[in-house]
């Protein structure tokens, strides 16, 4: 793809644009506080303020690359960034029931699916072999720079003025906007030649990696959505105190991008699953102390895994197939790791709830199932090495 702007501008816009990608766990300090403004509702059916954001990338991920015959991938970026702000406002004028947040978190959802799918298809566009690997990291790092701005922020502004103040940590969306005006090329809409090798359909190994996908996010999802509820009921803090332990997990992300490059070049195939043992670690620390100081080392560790986890995932996706299907690898892999973090309330709350009522359990379950996913991974590997290096 030829351009006029040097490779490092594009790149430093496209890894701005990328700040927003964990605004979906950043704002899970948020909701202790919704469920005492809406003391009826369930555990679960407050969970799905942040869970339907990820449900909504399904349809939405798989969609966008369709969208890119007609529109082209800067600027779809720039609307699915522009949504987050507009789902973030909704909350200010429409929140006496719990459906006007779904609604709110539904839209957000869309922008989000586009920003995820586009900037991680941008990096394939401009960048091959190491230097994606490399530069898929440095990505990493944005997105928990900006989950942390977002987590922190939406702890301070809901321990300030509520949870509605807190949605508005999403102003943080202007300033994103204009700067991949002015940084990434608007490109061009291209239609791809239809080939026998395009046209072959999904392979066997990326349903494989999608399953792996789907259970990951079942259990990943356990910590940003049940996080702040957990101290609240064991009495360790408040909103603020939730939007720390949410910010070390995404300001560790930097040590785990910085890593990425060279995690992949050591590890190679081996890379998603060792991840994601160590979220299985991080979980486990939750689950086995209510001790400030070892909730935040579990949130260090989830942190780490998590980084190295979800940008090796899009990058081992998009290496799998052939340049043109890349937006649509990287959308089957983020969406079903999206729809696992969906159903992860309906799964891990019941499954939990068969052993003990402590809200601990669910942290238990989910790290023995990061566990025994990890574990997976590693023996059936879902790249081999040469896909997890792009040796194509």
């Amino acid at each position: 793809m030829e351009t006029s702007k040097s490779k490092k501008v594009i790149a430093a816009g496209i890894l701005v644009m990328s700040m927003t990608m964990a605004c979906n766990s950043a704002l899970a300090p948020i909701l202790a506080e919704v469920g005492k403004y809406f003391p009826d509702s369930s555990d679960a059916a407050i969970q799905i303020v942040l869970t339907i954001i990820n449900l909504i990338t399904l349809p939405m991920m798989i969609i966008e690359p369709f969208f890119e015959k007609v529109i082209t991938k800067r600027d779809i970026a720039i609307i699915g960034t522009a949504l987050m702000l507009v789902g973030a406002l909704v909350p200010q004028v429409l929140n006496t029931e719990l459906w006007m947040l779904y609604i709110a978190s539904g839209i957000i959802g869309i922008g989000l699916s586009f920003v995820v799918v586009t900037s991680s298809s941008l990096i394939s566009d401009y960048f091959s072999g190491i230097e994606k690997s490399r530069i898929m990291g440095f990505q990493s790092i944005f997105v928990s720079i900006g989950g942390t701005i977002i987590a922190k922020g939406s702890g301070l502004l809901t321990a300030m003025g509520g949870w509605k103040t807190g949605y508005l940590v999403f102003l943080i969306t202007v300033p994103i906007i204009l700067i991949i005006l002015f940084t990434v090329p608007r490109g061009e809409v291209i239609v791809p030649e239809k080939t026998e090798e395009q046209s072959s359909g999904i392979s066997g190994s990326m349903v494989y990696f999608g399953f792996l996908c789907l259970i990951t996010g079942i259990f990943v999802a356990t910590f940003n959505t049940n996080i702040a509820m957990y101290i609240d009921a064991k009495h360790i803090g408040d909103a603020n105190t939730a939007g720390t332990v949410s910010g070390i997990m995404q300001v560790v992300g930097i040590i785990g991008g910085l890593l990425l490059g060279t995690v992949v070049k050591t590890f190679k195939r081996f890379t998603i699953g060792g991840s994601i043992l160590v979220m299985a670690a991080g979980t486990a620390c939750v689950a086995l102390s209510t001790n400030f100081a070892v909730i935040c080392v579990g949130a260090f560790l989830v942190g780490i895994g998590f980084a190295i986890r979800n940008p090796g995932a899009v990058t081992f996706g998009a290496n799998m197939v052939p340049a043109a299907q890349a937006s649509l690898a990287i959308a089957i892999i983020s969406a079903t790791y999206n729809v696992g973090n969906f159903l992860s309330a309906f799964i891990i709350n019941p499954l939990a709830n068969m052993f003990s009522t402590d809200i601990s359990m669910r942290f238990l379950v989910a790290a023995i199932g990061l566990a025994i996913v990890g574990i997976l991974a590693c023996v059936k590997a879902p790249v081999t090495d040469e896909q997890a290096l792009d040796a194509q």
